[in-house]
């Protein structure tokens, strides 16, 4: 596929995101069911479409492949079974939220896709650091001591760790954090409150603030579209 000057090859499972008034093109190379999804963008507030220039500056071309292959099979055949030609509200709603559910697990594994790359790096120091991180992630864990623990200081641990893993520490522990609350926002009926003990965090406005950060979605927005 070709997205303005952005190039490359998807296979089954991927997602592909085209920002608004770029050329898309693409050409089959092999039997590949491809969904084309058209919609605009609508502001949370305002409920207002938003414009293809605000858009585009906040939305580059992205390819990702996604890890839950098979909430992403679901969600298509849900679509599939929606009659294309109605305009019934009550169709349109379904097909709303259907689209809605791609596009939470695009920006959720847009954001967690980091934490797949959990083979060995060039950096076998690193290595053992992220594993302690990963045994404390959901404790009140200090990165200093971490740093400490390994002879280094916090500056020369960042650096390492940063060269190593292509984030930094503290998004290394965020994203741990991020993907528990997730699950557990998905699977349990815990509050927040609780949720963010389990994850790490003192307090359940903090974990709130963070997943409108890293996620562009509040918590409770995040259940409603997700809940198994």
């Amino acid at each position: 596929y070709r997205i303005g000057d952005e190039q490359g090859i998807g296979s089954a499972g991927d997602l592909v995101l085209c920002p608004p008034e770029t050329s898309f093109q693409r050409s089959i190379r092999m039997p590949l069911s491809f969904h084309y999804f058209h919609f605009d963008w609508v502001h949370r507030d305002t409920g207002e479409v938003v414009s293809a220039a605000l858009a585009e500056r906040h939305l580059l071309p992205c390819h990702l492949p996604l890890a839950r292959t098979n909430r992403l099979q679901s969600v298509f055949g849900y679509l599939r079974s929606f009659p294309h030609a109605s305009v019934q509200k009550p169709v349109l709603r379904w097909v709303e939220h259907m689209v809605d559910d791609l596009l939470f697990m695009f920006m959720t594994e847009r954001h967690l896709v980091p934490l797949r790359l959990d083979r060995p790096t060039t950096d076998p120091l690193m290595d053992q650091a992220a594993l302690t991180i990963r045994q404390h992630a959901f404790e009140e864990l200090n990165l200093h001591r971490v740093a400490s623990a390994y002879g280094l200081t916090p500056v020369q641990f960042s650096r390492r760790f940063t060269a190593a893993f292509k984030m930094t520490a503290h998004d290394y522990l965020t994203t741990l954090r991020l993907e528990r609350a997730c699950k557990l926002l998905q699977e349990t009926t815990l509050n927040l409150e609780d949720i963010a003990e389990k994850c790490g965090y003192r307090n359940g406005s903090y974990i709130s603030r963070l997943f409108v950060k890293k996620l562009q979605t509040t918590p409770s927005e995040f259940r409603a579209a997700h809940r198994l």
